[in-house]
């Protein structure tokens, strides 16, 4: 009896794995072979503690596969699986024994053979166009043949293997990678921990094969249901390698075509690819807004049973097609830089980006401009509701509002005002919603004149805009932000002479006390009084708001900057309506 760690029938080695199934594949949804050194350490680890009679077997952990249909091209039954969770471990140990019959050949070419043949080809059959018995996801598979061709060379067993010769996956993706690293890895370990005497070597190496391919240990969890697969993947992994949404999401849609590898391939290489090099890693913020403008109602933990339900009748090349202008917009938003013909579109998602605007509304915002761009929606309707959605979180930011509860209003309100997509219905929305606070002008007016906003994420915004609100050039260059009045009260300089310590603590950090100054500019003044710092402000700063304050002031106080405040507060107000 074997002595494995449980009494389960579901725990299996990789023999009884290739004994109940012919062929494994790993869809082309799963992320790339990622295992290096320290994966590899562990595995030596548990291979010694067996070698060395410590251990009887060493458990791997769970690997989650569901069955493929069967391929009417090939003749006989073809059992074939694809695995949802345990393609690192398979795919090291399926190398592990390729390596072991590269280096037994030296040795004795037969047995080389055997171990090929009895673990990691297929025997040949009409209409199987792979014979290795694992099939890599389509970014390993350049490797894969790689070390395959290593193999399959004259100088080693193209003589041997001439009668049932490999056939690997057609290539692609990079030739070399984690997947070959580990392959020489294994290569130089079994080389260094080798006796010297070509019978022990073979001996030893034999030994090797017996434990890779009996005495590590995996629970099998055969899926009845190849629709759970995704919640099974996105629930599972080993020693801490995160599965990200756009693999899930991957191996949502590729699924659909998996049986047909050249279909699957040619839609990978030419659609999937470069939508998803689109993202530039940004991908896992995108997927839930999307699938929330087809159901606001859905929730983190259902997106991908919605997802099959959005996706139920449609290809791979027309999910992708669906998802693209939902990507562009997302991405604009992101990333600040939109390509769109109208101007002020582009301007008014630029201000979004330069807000920061709550991922909470993106859902809303990808469809407004969806629908600009379908026709359905007029231009000058769409800019003046995201316009007006600017100043609604602009004016939340001044007062420092968190963006709590904005979720529940923005991932549906364009249902609710779609028949009539107006800033009067969107803002009857937001006041209808009692748990939501809306700014008013008196409010707003207060929280510029004496709200502390040196620290706060939207004052840079604040500070540019107003920038630019002043006739002249505004330059896009980064800058910091200037206290005129300085940030310290000292006893006995000529600020604390200017305003008690009190009051400058209420005043110094309010927006009039802070302007836009390049870096150098900002740290050649610190602490001057403010004759000297007019002076610099004329004759030195790029930044107009420098210099208008030092034509419109002669003085800096505490009855200036409440003047200013003033300025400030009327032209917030006018900027970001009501």
């Amino acid at each position: 009896m074997k002595n494995w760690i449980t009494d389960s029938q579901d725990e299996q080695c990789i023999e009884d794995l290739f004994r109940d199934a012919d062929q494994i594949h790993i869809p082309i949804f799963q992320r790339p072979y990622v295992w290096k050194q320290k994966e590899f350490d562990f595995l030596i680890h548990d291979l010694q503690l067996i070698k060395d009679s410590i251990e009887n077997s060493q458990f791997l952990g769970a690997v989650v596969a569901y069955e493929r249909p069967r391929d009417s091209k090939i003749t006989g039954r073809l059992r074939s699986l694809d695995i949802v969770d345990g393609q690192q471990r398979l795919l090291t140990l399926y190398i592990f024994m390729l390596a072991i019959a590269e280096r037994i050949h030296f040795y004795d070419k037969e047995a080389a053979s055997e171990i090929i043949q009895e673990f990691l080809l297929l025997p040949q059959r009409r209409g199987l166009n792979v014979n290795t018995r694992l099939v890599p996801s389509f970014k390993d598979r350049s490797q894969f043949r790689a070390i395959w061709d290593r193999i399959n060379t004259p100088e080693h067993l193209q003589d041997t293997l001439k009668e049932n010769p490999p056939i690997p996956p057609l290539p692609s993706g990079n030739s070399s990678g984690n997947l070959t690293k580990q392959y020489s890895r294994i290569i130089a370990w079994l080389k260094k921990t080798s006796p010297s005497e070509p019978q022990a070597v073979i001996e030893y190496l034999q030994e090797t094969l017996s434990i890779i391919t009996r005495d590590l240990t995996f629970v099998h969890l055969k899926l009845t249901d190849a629709v759970v697969a995704t919640k099974i993947f996105e629930r599972l992994n080993f020693r801490g390698v995160k599965v990200g949404t756009v693999d899930l999401v991957r191996n949502e849609i590729f699924s659909r075509i998996s049986q047909n590898p050249e279909e699957s391939l040619n839609t990978y290489e030419t659609e999937w690819r470069p939508f998803e090099a689109q993202f530039e890693e940004r991908e896992d913020g995108f997927f839930f807004p999307y699938t929330l403008i087809y159901n606001s109602s859905v929730k983190k933990s259902e997106l991908f049973s919605e997802l099959r339900v959005i996706w139920k009748d449609l290809n791979p090349g027309e999910i992708i097609s669906q998802m693209k202008p939902y990507q562009k917009t997302y991405l604009d938003i992101v990333l600040g830089n939109p390509s769109y013909e109208s101007i002020k579109l582009n301007q008014q998602i630029k201000n979004l980006h330069a807000i920061r605007v709550p991922s909470a509304t993106y859902p809303f915002v990808m469809k407004i401009i969806y629908e600009i761009q379908a026709s359905n929606l007029s231009l000058k309707k769409g800019i003046k509701l995201l316009d007006f959605l600017e100043s609604f979180l602009v004016r939340r930011a001044i007062l420092g509002y968190e963006p709590t509860g904005l979720h529940a209003i923005f991932k549906g309100v364009w249902n609710e005002i779609e028949s009539n997509p107006s800033v009067d219905n969107l803002k009857l929305e937001i006041l209808n919603r009692s748990t939501i606070q809306y700014p008013n002008n008196k409010e707003v007016i207060n929280a510029v004149k004496t709200r502390a906003l040196y620290k706060a994420r939207i004052t840079p915004y604040l500070l540019r805009e107003f920038d630019k609100s002043i006739e002249g050039d505004t330059p896009s260059d980064e800058f910091t932000m200037e206290h005129i009045m300085p940030n310290s009260w000292i006893e006995g300089d000529k600020w604390s002479k200017i305003i008690t310590k009190e009051r400058h603590s209420e005043l110094k950090d309010t927006l009039s006390n802070l302007i836009p100054l390049s870096g150098e500019l900002n740290k050649n003044v610190q602490r001057d009084i403010y004759s000297k710092k007019r002076i610099r402000f004329k004759k030195e700063s790029m930044f107009i708001t420098a210099r208008d304050i030092a034509e419109k002031w002669e003085e800096w106080g505490e009855q200036t900057i409440i003047d200013r405040a003033e300025i400030l507060a009327s032209w917030v107000i006018k900027r970001w309506k009501e």
